[in-house]
């Protein structure tokens, strides 16, 4: 007998039928005697029916696993509690709960030890949900993460409607390999890979040995609410890398890492990413492309109210030099910078700090263009240049777009400088001189006096972080869905009569339609 069988025979968390049909008839009265009392509000009648159906549908056979439930006896005296998690995951893919899918919680103050897991699916359910509000730690010691070599500790691959949240903490334990472990082998802490409609919040994750998350081959993905903390020495310890991916979210987090804040690798597209606070890290970088040269292609990216606190770059472009493809429709808005090294940086002769670029074999370049850079504020250190646009003689930088870029030296002893060759940059109102040999200048000069812009929403909106209630019969949100566009009111429906004898009319025969469709929802639930 399987774990989710196992599971079942303990009868926790299960609903009859008998509790849904007494509901609806319950709904049903109840739509009757309002209706012998009031011809007006159809609305509240069809809100009854929508609320009658959902029940019907759902049948309210939501279940609600916990870890405990896989711990033997042995497991509660080991250190590592691997097996119990992957039996846990076994019933929560397995599983086959209508309605939003099967739960399982790590509650407060439990804390668990695991080596590296793969967490495979697709899984029987289309909704699939973990909510952490203990601890998971991996082993403290490399030599005690097993003897297989693992690229990631938390590694989910081909799920799809995942809705992982919490208030609890991953420790990655990523000290032991960053002086003993050479970067390329280094696993990561989390990672989706081949995953759809997915819904991270609400965690905390310290000390990953590389990337804290990676997001790889994706598709409609929402990171919000999250704390990546490590120190600012712990090398190549990104805290969000995308690759081959596209339609993510990231929104309302504070990333303090050794490496780029948030990195977008080639294959990726329609990424957005809004009030994010960034340090220290190394900023949010479109990049690195074209290594050993690749044909990578990044598109359709927007940065969009975030702050850079003391990192070593701000909005940062990197390309390898050989390398093929493209990167446009790039746009950093309302940026915010506290003494940040590199505000402003497009480097197509990136070489991962080596002194002198390997000549390339093949003479080519990314081709960069269609980049804004709008409202930006702040301070940055003069040590180095605070625009720096370093693009190809033979692909050249095109649409390059500035305005009310305002930013002063923290030093009052010495100004800001800039670096520009080969980019068509077009400019307006720019606090700092740039000059490319051949830019396109508007009527406003190139360094204007500098006009307030417009005030820009300072606050994020208040995501509302998701808990299980104390009711086993609690849904999980959805993962919120990002509009484009508000959907404008419909027009008000007309009433067909302004007589009191049609308005009962009409009343009496639409409550008399519905009610026989509730009655035949409950036959076809009765019969199923």
């Amino acid at each position: 007998m399987d774990a989710w069988k196992a599971y079942r025979s303990k009868n926790r968390v299960i609903f009859s039928k008998e509790v849904s049909v007494r509901r609806a008839k319950f709904v049903v009265q109840s739509v009757e005697n309002w209706c012998a009392r009031s011809f007006e509000g159809f609305d509240v009648l069809l809100a009854l029916l929508l609320i009658t159906s959902y029940h019907l549908q759902h049948r309210d056979s939501r279940v609600i696993l916990s870890i405990k439930d896989f711990l033997s006896d042995s497991d509660f005296r080991n250190v590592d509690h691997s097996q119990a998690f992957q039996a846990a995951w076994r019933a929560l893919c397995g599983g086959r709960g209508r309605g939003q899918g099967p739960s399982l919680v790590i509650h407060a103050r439990e804390a668990y030890t695991i080596q590296p897991q793969r967490f495979e699916g697709p899984c029987a359910s289309p909704h699939i949900h973990i909510q952490i509000d203990g601890t998971i730690e991996a082993p403290k010691m490399v030599k005690d993460w097993g003897s297989k070599k693992s690229e990631c500790w938390l590694c989910f691959e081909r799920v799809t409607g995942l809705i992982l949240n919490g208030s609890g903490v991953l420790n990655s334990n990523g000290e032991s390999w960053w002086s003993s472990v050479g970067s390329s082998s280094r696993p990561e802490a989390v990672r989706f890979h081949g995953c759809q409609n997915i819904l991270y919040n609400g965690l905390t994750q310290i000390n990953s040995p590389r990337n804290h998350i990676s997001v790889v081959g994706c598709t409609n993905a929402t990171l919000l609410n999250l704390h990546l903390i490590s120190p600012s020495s712990s090398p190549n310890t990104n805290g969000i890398d995308i690759s081959v991916s596209h339609n993510i979210q990231i929104r309302s987090s504070s990333i303090k890492t050794g490496d780029d804040c948030i990195s977008i690798l080639g294959g990726s597209y329609d990424i957005n990413i809004t009030y994010v606070t960034c340090g220290p890290g190394h900023g949010i970088s479109i990049g690195s492309l074209g290594k050993g040269g690749a044909n990578d292609i990044v598109q359709k990216v927007n940065v969009r109210h975030c702050t850079f606190t003391r990192t070593q770059n701000g909005a940062r472009i990197k390309t390898w030099p050989g390398g093929r493809g493209f990167v446009k429709n790039i746009w950093y808005e309302d940026i915010t910078l506290i003494n940040v090294r590199s505000p402003i940086i497009i480097d197509q002769n990136y070489c991962n700090g080596a002194r002198r670029c390997p000549q390339p074999t093949r003479a080519s370049a990314l081709k960069v263009s269609g980049v804004t850079y709008r409202y930006f504020k702040g301070t940055s250190f003069p040590d180095v240049p605070a625009v720096k646009l370093d693009c190809d003689q033979r692909t050249v930088c095109d649409n390059i777009v500035m305005e009310h870029i305002n930013i002063t030296s923290s030093s009052q002893r010495r100004p800001l400088a800039s670096y520009c060759r080969f980019a068509h940059v077009i400019r307006r109102f720019v606090s700092i001189g740039i000059n490319c040999g051949f830019h396109v200048n508007p009527k406003t000069p190139s360094i204007a006096p500098y006009f307030e812009p417009p005030a820009l929403t300072a606050q994020p909106p208040s995501p509302t972080p998701y808990a299980i209630p104390s009711t086993p019969t609690a849904q999980p949100p959805a993962p919120i869905a990002i509009s484009p566009t508000q959907h404008a009111e419909p027009p008000a429906l007309h009433t067909l009569s302004s007589t009191p004898y049609a308005e009962h009319f009409f009343n009496c025969s639409l409550f008399t339609i519905l009610s026989f469709y509730i009655l035949i929802l409950i036959k076809a639930f009765l019969l199923s």
